[in-house]
């Protein structure tokens, strides 16, 4: 597969992560060690064992009794490598990779064909019910404080600011925050979200489940939520094939939307630049 999207020095991605998940199980299937250790030696080398525990809240409810509630722990088999800027989590109803380490879409394909090969020979899902690939950005760029978040206009397509900014500007009423949704279908039983706002701080944490390396300070930041999904009508066979065939459809309008959304002096002054060591 050939890819010829730029590459920007200093991109704004923080997170990308794609889940496939099956169909419901009946009850949990814990994932034996040594199951665990065949999956963390099919990855390649430089991965190790990093299970983490998950709690549950569960609550029953009886005839004329308020309803009792019970927290149990489920440990939820995972593999990272050692850096811990990706992961790959399963569950009985979904395998999810995680990276917070991203520069091209062929290196993370890559890893994807990986994984999908190694669970195909050794889960053997029953099916997939849906794919998912979710990407998010954090755009920080000069000249935003808390008091001025109009100056994102310079940075960003017109579309994804408030409604009648400058007006509003022009009597001295500035956008404090702002929050925006759309769903898109791109072809068939797939869809396109983005949710997007000016924000403060982050949009993924630095020391969550995974790292993220040379993490920028916290401050003004305008983030893009991607969320490209298919949910199948029927239930097709896990097929690691067809999964990363998937998840080329299903980033294409990704990157289509994301080149709309940025202006060109976003990507000439901030993307194009090379990040400061911190």
């Amino acid at each position: 597969m050939a890819d010829t999207h730029e590459i920007y020095p200093n991109a704004p991605l923080a997170l990308v992560a794609v889940e496939i998940r099956f169909p419901e199980a009946s009850s949990e299937r814990p994932l034996p060690m040594t199951l665990q250790r065949s999956f963390r030696d099919l990855l390649g080398e430089g991965w190790v064992i990093e299970s983490h525990k998950v709690q549950q809240l569960d609550v029953a409810f009886g005839p004329g009794v308020p309803g009792s509630q019970t927290v149990r722990e489920t440990v939820v088999p995972r593999f990272t490598v050692r850096d811990r800027t990706l992961s790959v989590a399963i569950t009985d109803t979904s395998l999810t990779i995680e990276t917070t380490r991203y520069r091209h879409y062929l290196d993370f394909r890559a890893v994807l064909a990986r994984v999908f090969d190694a669970a195909a020979e050794l889960l053997r899902p029953d099916g997939v019910s849906r794919v998912g690939m979710r990407y998010i950005d954090e755009i920080r760029a000069p000249g935003i404080d808390a008091s001025r978040p109009s100056a994102w206009r310079e940075w960003l397509d017109p579309s994804l600011l408030p409604p009648k900014l400058d007006a509003m500007v022009s009597e001295q009423y500035e956008p404090a925050a702002w929050d925006g949704a759309v769903r898109y279908g791109t072809g068939t039983n797939r869809s396109l979200v983005l949710r997007y706002g000016a924000r403060q701080g982050y949009g993924v944490e630095p020391r969550g489940v995974l790292n993220r390396p040379s993490a920028p300070s916290p401050g003004p930041l305008f983030v893009l939520d991607f969320d490209s999904f298919w949910e199948p009508a029927d239930i097709p066979e896990f097929d690691a094939t067809v999964l990363i065939e998937t998840c080329d459809a299903l980033r294409a309008p990704v990157r289509t939307l994301f080149d709309l959304a940025v202006t060109d002096k976003l990507r000439r002054d901030v993307f194009m630049k090379e990040p400061a060591d911190d």
